[in-house]
């Protein structure tokens, strides 16, 4: 009776403990990591070597002030191939964290994660290295990003903002951004060399516009003469492709004379637009497209505007061409998370308090 009354003592207890995994317990158990190397190529040993030194230097300092907690932390550097269009290589050092949640009373850990924490060395979320191509090319002019940074105490910070997390979820991400003292690593475009640009943008849009239409008018002439050797003995079916041919080739007609009058009211906005005073014109251009017009077309709007795109360009006069290409000549730092998980907040909060601004201010050009 003694034995059965302690087995049954001993099993409560390991109810107990099973019972009680729960977010609590969950932030406060100590995590574990494992170090990852994405694949590596084309990029010279004494690059390479020197670009895993500044990782290596990134993960004393954030390992020296934080310890996971509630999560399994994937670490390690990523560096990227050599650019043509870029003065630097681009690399970084990154963290994936992996939450730790109950199953069935016991803990386990997450497989996947959108929670992530990354220092950049001369990488950021925007084309800063080369122009717009394809259809932002012809459209904006220029690349794009989504917010104005903020000088303060020697860095820039980006707003809090909101970011696709996948499966339905929206997370919050922050960034910051060290450079040389007071520069970026772009350059904003203006108001003017905007509308510039959409003037130069617009007329190749309604001169391909006119030449498909022409386009199109001679291809139903050669589709019109093959029906007509096709029915020649069928004189239902060629009136019959007939009716349909006159109504197609006066489209187009239409199309063709109305071409340059339906661009107008566009070409007036810009040509308005460009009559605005000189400082406002030296601005930066914060463009959002305007809904209510019938062809692409662009207004002025601010930093506040959820749809609103700052336009930027490169600005290579901001790289010391002099440095070895490895060098890391800016950082841009950003983390990732679900503001409604507890655990992937904490980490947010957790990791950023181990990022030493001076630490990678000093790294700057070295």
């Amino acid at each position: 009776m003694k034995y059965i009354l302690l087995i049954s003592a001993f099993l409560l207890a390991l109810s107990s403990v099973a019972q009680d995994c729960t977010e609590e317990l969950l932030l406060q158990k100590p995590g574990f990591s494992k170090e990852t190397r994405g694949s590596i190529s084309g990029i010279p040993s004494a690059d390479l070597a020197r670009e895993e030194k500044v990782v290596a230097t990134l993960q004393i300092m954030i390992k020296t002030k934080y310890s996971p907690m509630g999560v399994k932390i994937d670490f390690g550097g990523v560096y990227n191939s050599p650019y043509p269009k870029m003065q630097v290589n681009s690399y970084f050092y990154q963290i994936m964290a992996c939450d730790f949640y109950c199953e069935d009373n016991s803990i386990k850990t997450a497989g996947e994660t959108s929670t992530t924490f990354q220092i950049s060395a001369n990488g950021f979320d925007a084309e800063i290295y080369d122009t717009a191509q394809g259809d932002r090319s012809l459209a904006e002019g220029f690349n794009v990003m989504h917010d104005l940074p903020v000088e303060k105490d020697g860095f820039w910070y980006f707003n809090e903002k909101d970011v696709n997390l996948g499966f339905g979820m929206t997370g919050k991400s922050c960034s910051w951004l060290f450079t040389y003292n007071g520069k970026l690593p772009y350059s904003y475009v203006s108001k003017k060399e905007f509308l510039k640009k959409r003037r130069i943008n617009l007329t190749k849009e309604m001169h391909d516009a006119a030449a498909g239409f022409k386009e199109d008018l001679k291809n139903l002439e050669m589709e019109k003469g093959l029906e007509e050797v096709e029915f020649k003995n069928d004189p239902e079916k060629l009136a019959k492709y007939m009716r349909g041919y006159n109504y197609t080739k006066e489209k187009y007609e239409k199309f063709q004379a109305d071409n340059e009058k339906n661009y107008k009211p566009e070409f007036d906005k810009i040509e308005t637009q460009s009559e605005r005073p000189v400082d406002e014109l030296n601005q930066p251009a914060i463009v959002a497209r305007d809904p209510n017009a019938n062809l692409t077309s662009f207004v002025f709007t601010n930093e506040k505007d959820p749809f609103g795109e700052v336009l930027i360009k490169p600005n290579p006069g901001y790289f010391n061409k002099k440095l070895p290409r490895s060098v890391p000549q800016f950082f841009w730092v950003n983390v990732i998370w679900n503001p409604n998980d507890p655990i992937a907040t904490r980490f947010g909060e957790d990791v950023m308090k181990a990022v030493d601004f001076d630490t990678l201010k000093s790294m700057l050009g070295k």
